[in-house]
């Protein structure tokens, strides 16, 4: 056995019930070759072995984000940064200086905004950017991705007027007078914005995508589910299988498809799994509903205080209903977003008379689960319910730092069941995590301090949000590991140390089974490992 690498000295959690903690890891070919103690282990380097001593530092699977916009985050991290801005002054500031930059004739585009913050008792209004930017367009994406707000530019150059119609399940919002306010919600009328955007080259493309990777790799992530919407899944597709072609594509990459494009990947005759052991289809991603942020996240009963408004059926159950029966006919699985009870219920409802359908067909290449993206708040009914359909909860706790003021506010006691980690775990619901990135922080560990102790970043509230909802150290790690990795039915290959799967590997400054919880989101990752070669090294 001529091993390329060994790690040693190390504190491994292999996520492998049969051994979980090990000393040593040897790699070879890409693959894991052995695990064991040191003892065991240390004898199988040879002269060519690269050796490194961890120190009796942490290693762990690399992590999966098992949702992630990859591309858009690549994209956006050259973006007007609004991320957690409380002050709107400070928002006001921000888009004024790029303003200021900007070369003539060019969008500034923006991501992040958060109204909840600013204390105004409102959304924000194309009045609130005419005085700053009165002749450059302005675009600023809220940091769910589906509320958009622009300037009177932006909307004069999209042909949006107060004889514009509203496209289906979406909504351009309207002041007294019926005249666009600059808000717009959810991908239909987001789109009539975007559409005027000019997106980069495919060479800056492949630019931001290699910084991309590389700040996966400092964060310790070495697989990713990307995550497309109708609009970006072309660029997105083809720019990883560029970089791939290059020998660039260092990162495993589960590649969902757009339910708009299910027709002609079908036609082509392809299935999930289609590709090599670095980028290959994956699910076929609908939409149920909008977000919490947005108001527009389909709820069995109306958002408090706001009598009328229940949210919004992206797809409605019956088409929901038909998309999985063409996806079934494909061979195709669905990863369906749904965050409001309404929606997560009407995914239940569909799965679950859909159980007895796919039993009697033949499901070319269905050894993929099922997946529900997000499930934020499900009605306690419908756990049970959930647990028996056999589908994946692909959730993000990260979310957990914006949303439970607001959830607390909107949803009221409802919000007793919001990110139900605990109660899912329970029952034996297979949970996946990630990020959502551009939406969220790309970084892992931040999603397993929300997952274990239920506060945001400034350690609010203060005994946890829920706390009866948190799971432990281990339990968010596996989510993050061997969760995802089943979530794209990839668990043979990825997700813990076991001998023969993908040489995949991080280790930590800090112990994080150790150490008190409020203080993983300062650990570091020291190392990455991907497919047996070292990617990123601090240490």
């Amino acid at each position: 056995m001529n091993v390329e690498l060994l790690l040693h000295n190390a504190r491994v959690f292999t996520a492998d019930p049969a051994q979980p903690w090990a000393e040593a890891v040897a790699c070879a070919g890409g693959r894991i070759v052995a695990v064991g103690s040191d003892d065991a282990i240390l004898p199988l380097a040879g002269a060519s072995t690269q050796r490194i001593d961890v120190g009796g530092r942490l290693v762990l699977p690399g992590f999966i984000d098992a949702h992630v916009h990859f591309l858009r985050y690549a994209i956006s991290r050259r973006f007007v940064d609004l991320h957690r801005v409380a002050d709107f002054a400070a928002v006001r500031r921000r888009v004024q200086e790029a303003v200021q930059r900007a070369p003539p004739g060019q969008w500034v585009v923006g991501i992040g905004w958060e109204h909840d913050l600013w204390g105004l008792g409102r959304f924000p209004t194309r009045a609130d950017l005419d005085d700053i930017a009165p002749h450059v367009p302005v675009v600023l994406y809220r940091m769910d991705m589906h509320t958009v707000w622009v300037n009177s530019k932006a909307l004069e150059i999209a042909g949006i007027t107060r004889e514009t119609p509203d496209p289906p399940q979406g909504r351009i919002e309207r002041d007294a007078q019926g005249e666009p306010t600059g808000i717009l919600r959810e991908w239909s009328a987001v789109r009539l914005i975007q559409r005027c955007v000019p997106e980069p080259d495919e060479e800056t493309q492949l630019a931001c995508l290699r910084g991309a990777i590389a700040e996966a790799h400092r964060l310790g992530i070495t697989g990713i589910h990307d995550q497309r919407v109708e609009n970006e899944g072309r660029e997105s597709l083809r720019a990883f299988q560029t970089l791939c072609e290059r020998g660039e594509l260092r990162l495993r990459v589960h590649a969902n498809i757009a339910a708009a494009f299910l027709e002609q990947v079908d036609a082509l005759g392809l299935l999930p799994g289609f590709g090599n052991e670095r980028l290959w289809l994956g699910h076929v991603k609908v939409f149920a509903d909008g977000t919490l942020g947005s108001r527009t996240a389909w709820m069995l009963e109306p958002f408090e205080g706001e009598l009328d408004n229940r949210g919004v059926a992206v797809t409605p159950a019956d088409r929901l209903w038909e998309i999985a029966t063409r996806a079934a006919e494909a061979g195709f699985p669905l990863s369906i977003h749904a965050i409001g009870d309404g929606a997560v219920r009407a995914v239940i409802d569909v799965l679950s008379e859909f159980q007895g359908f796919q039993e009697t067909q033949v499901m070319r290449g269905a050894t993929l689960p099922h997946r529900i993206e997000h499930v934020q708040l499900i009605h306690p009914a419908d756990l049970e319910r959930l647990a028996r359909i056999g589908a994946v909860a692909s959730m993000q706790p990260v979310h957990l730092f914006t949303d439970w003021p607001v959830a607390d506010r909107v949803w009221g006691a409802r919000a007793r069941y919001a990110y139900a980690l605990r109660s899912l775990l329970q029952r034996g619901v297979p949970l996946a995590f990630g990020s959502d990135a551009p939406v969220a922080p790309l970084n892992p560990l931040l999603g397993i301090y929300a997952a274990v102790t239920r506060r945001d970043e400034h350690g609010q509230p203060a005994g946890g949000w829920y706390p009866e909802e948190r799971i432990s150290v281990a339990e968010a790690i596996r989510a993050y590991t061997l969760g995802s990795a089943f979530a794209a039915g990839k668990e043979r290959h990825q997700g813990s140390i076991i001998p023969g799967k993908w040489a995949d590997l991080i280790v930590l400054s800090r112990n994080v089974f150790e150490i008190p919880p409020e203080e993983i989101p300062e650990v570091e990752v020291v190392l990455t490992v991907f497919d047996g070669a070292v990617v990123y090294r601090c240490v």
